[in-house]
């Protein structure tokens, strides 16, 4: 088993010389197996090993006597042993987990802290039997392509800590036979014989029976799963060269785009929106193929709905746009229900001193910069950048307020003052919901003057009869100060 184990390793480029190896060591077999092996390559090489052993708080003197066995076992080979307790049953509780999953949460916790701590790598004893049952688990929950993978031999955390698994390699019975062969006991985790786990279930029932089947059966999922791996891979790339037709990712959230997505295969458009939810919800864990249909079938639907996903994600079909906001993007319904009054007063100084109003709006150096003038000069061009408006001076004089939208908003439509609501413009400019209560707008009690960056209501519009001009120039962002 040494020289298999050997050359997985080397095969993979797991180890390099002069790294830290931190062995997560439970007192299992298969973890105390990882540990001699480990040993037995390593000794004479500059490879440092150490190992880690994490309590878990759940088994009582079972648990405490397990992290003896370990501390004994690391003293006879003189190795570092860094034991770390962590409460599962509380934080549990306190996250509405399951046991099994508390644990590994924080086992992980505990690995990821010390190997950066101690620049090392993480090396853990999954085998072939752990890898089908993941698999077989994944199956059953309804995973996406990357579950059906299976575990990585090597993979890198958010952290930058990368874990090994030299055993994915071997069976549980080399294991079990190279620990015989060299007489090495180890200890026994009763919670693993409890079958109101589910993947205790599939260990102790459904794997055996389907090696019953055929006895390959083991092999045979791991080989589908490196298969499947590099088929993953394979979309991988073609998804990284299609994301930024698709995808765009704005200060408030991630958009993709519909049209682009259509465009694409069925399977690349579940690999990107798989992409989309992960990057979304900075995790890709407990995303699943239910998600990303989820997902998909709001292209099928009509503008305004969505859907809930992990995470609090919430992701909105805008018109042409699947939209992607995480809890502070949604709770952010704009404290822009600010309004600030320029009065008639403010005018009547603008037009008697030539001088200008600066507001400033917002928390993000937005300007609207006010100047009234004459209009003599019937021959002006008007301008044509959507965020400079001239209005008739006599029209708005009175005075009227800069803020976002309310209730029962309308534009004066035509000459004959005909209303149009503010919501139905919103609806047939096809701007999304989740920017409406962004809009900057001027207005006099329901009356909107100007939707800034769209249209200006009739009755305000310059006429042959205008004596005076306001003029209004909208700046947005920090870059754009007074």
């Amino acid at each position: 088993m040494l020289q298999k184990v050997q050359k997985y390793i080397t095969e993979l480029n797991m180890v390099s010389s002069e790294d830290t190896l931190l062995v997560g060591v439970s007192g299992g077999a298969d973890s105390v197996a990882l540990l001699l092996v480990l040993f037995a390559l390593y000794k004479d090489e500059k490879v440092s090993l150490e190992v880690v052993h994490v309590e878990h708080g759940i088994r009582g003197e079972e648990s405490l006597a397990d992290a003896k066995f370990v501390r004994d076992l690391c003293s006879r080979m003189k190795l570092h042993c860094q034991e770390v307790s962590v409460n599962v049953p509380e934080y549990a509780s306190e996250h509405g987990l399951g046991l099994e999953e508390a644990a590994r949460i924080l086992r992980y916790e505990v690995f990821s802290a010390l190997a950066k701590e101690r620049n090392a790598k993480v090396a853990l004893a999954h085998h072939m039997e752990d890898n089908a049952e993941t698999i077989l688990f994944q199956m059953t929950r309804g995973s996406a392509l990357a579950g059906l993978c299976g575990m990585q031999p090597m993979r890198v955390d958010e952290n930058g800590v990368t874990y090994i698994r030299p055993f994915l390699s071997v069976h549980r019975t080399e294991i079990e036979d190279f620990l015989k062969s060299h007489g090495q006991g180890f200890c026994v985790d009763s919670t693993n014989l409890e079958l109101d786990c589910s993947r205790n279930q599939i260990r102790q029932k459904v794997l055996p029976e389907l090696n019953e089947i055929n006895e390959q059966a083991t092999s045979h999922i791991n080989e589908t799963a490196d298969l499947l791996s590099e088929i993953k891979d394979y979309i991988s790339q073609e998804a990284e060269h299609k994301w930024n037709l698709c995808v765009e990712k704005k200060q408030d959230g991630l958009y993709l785009y519909i049209n682009e997505l259509e465009a694409l295969h069925p399977v690349l458009q579940k690999e990107i929106v798989y992409r989309v939810i992960a990057e979304a919800a900075g995790s890709k864990k407990d995303i699943s193929a239910v998600h990303v249909e989820a997902v998909l079938e709001l292209v099928q639907n009509q503008s305004g709905r969505e859907v809930h996903l992990p995470y609090q994600i919430l992701a909105r079909r805008e018109y042409e746009n699947i939209c992607f906001w995480g809890q502070k993007e949604c709770a952010k319904t704009q404290d822009k229900k600010q309004m600030f009054v320029v009065s008639k007063e403010q005018l009547e100084t603008c037009e008697q001193t030539g001088s200008e109003i600066c507001v400033a709006l917002g928390e993000l150096g937005e300007t609207m910069t006010i100047r009234v003038f004459s209009n003599e000069e019937k021959c002006k061009e008007f301008p044509t950048n959507p965020y400079t408006k001239w209005l008739d001076y006599d029209k708005i004089k009175q005075g009227f307020c800069i803020r976002t939208r309310q209730s029962g908003d309308y534009f004066i439509s035509d000459v004959f003052g005909h209303h149009k609501s503010l919501n139905r413009y919103f609806i047939d400019e096809k701007i999304p919901s989740s920017k409406r209560d962004e809009k900057w707008l001027l207005a006099q009690e329901d009356i909107v003057f100007w939707l800034v960056g769209g249209r200006i209501s009739e009755h305000v519009k310059i006429t042959e009869e205008t004596k005076a001009i306001v003029e209004l120039k909208y700046k947005g962002g920090k870059e754009n100060e007074c």
